[in-house]
Parts: structure tokens; C-alpha cells; sequence
């Protein structure tokens, strides 16, 4: 019986997506590169960007197709955002911890598939991904 339940903690380990972790706040957490390919792959990914509005029309711009949901107000954006509670959404601020305070926020809420791009902005660009200006 042992030896089953370690097969079946193996088989469990082994089954984890590559790229992609589990934090202890419920949502997944990935790099740039996975989440780039996520955006590319689905047109099932609504991407939310929580930095303050004037950092997403700033010189830094966005991620292509991001909606502006700032973390000062995003409690009172979650009726907006609740169109997407059933489908993946990535979310990203500045750096990371912004990003997960708002993926943990929206994870409480009810969302089912959040995903936080670790490092955020930041690493978005770090890693060489384009951005848009609302200018």
C-alpha cells in the first residue's frame, strides 16, 4: 500500500505543467517567456495590468490587449472584470509583488484561472517582449 501512494505522489509531481507553479495564494505564477506564449496561443487569456492608469499610458506602455485595472481600485472594478471570472486571466503589475497581491485579490473573489507573470513588467521587457503605448 506504501508503495502505491508513493507511485501516486510521483505520477502527481510528474503531471505539473512545465513553466507554471502553484503559489500558496491559489493562483498559478509563470515567467514572461510562458506567458507570452500563453497570450500567443489562446485568444482565451484576458490579460489585466494593475499598475496606476498613468503607468499604463506611461512611457513603459503595456502588454498588447491589456485592460487597465489599477490595484487602488480594482475592488471597485471587480463587477467590470467579472465577465471573466470562468477564463484564464493573467495578471501583471510593476514588479511582482503588485502582481500578486492583485492575483490573490481576484483568486478571494472568485476567479478561477489566475495566473501572475512573475517579475512583472519589469521581466516582461527584461526578457525582450514588446509593449504598446496608449499614445
Amino acid at each position: 500500500m506504501r508503495k502505491l501512494a508513493v507511485v501516486a505522489m510521483v505520477l502527481l509531481a510528474a503531471c505539473r505543467t512545465v513553466g507554471i507553479s502553484t503559489t500558496v495564494g491559489g493562483y498559478a505564477e509563470v515567467s514572461p517567456t510562458v506567458a507570452s506564449e500563453m497570450i500567443t496561443d489562446t485568444n482565451q487569456v484576458v490579460v489585466i495590468d494593475v499598475r496606476p492608469a498613468d503607468a499604463y499610458r506611461g512611457p513603459d506602455g503595456h502588454i498588447a490587449g491589456a485592460l487597465s485595472a489599477p490595484f487602488d481600485t480594482i475592488e471597485r472594478q471587480l463587477p467590470e472584470l467579472l465577465p471573466y471570472q470562468n477564463q484564464t486571466v493573467l495578471v501583471y503589475g510593476q514588479t511582482s509583488t503588485d502582481g500578486a497581491l492583485a492575483s490573490k485579490l481576484l483568486t478571494v473573489a472568485g476567479f478561477r484561472n489566475v495566473v501572475h507573470i512573475d517579475g512583472g513588467l519589469q521581466a516582461w521587457i527584461a526578457h525582450g517582449y514588446r509593449t504598446v503605448n496608449a499614445r
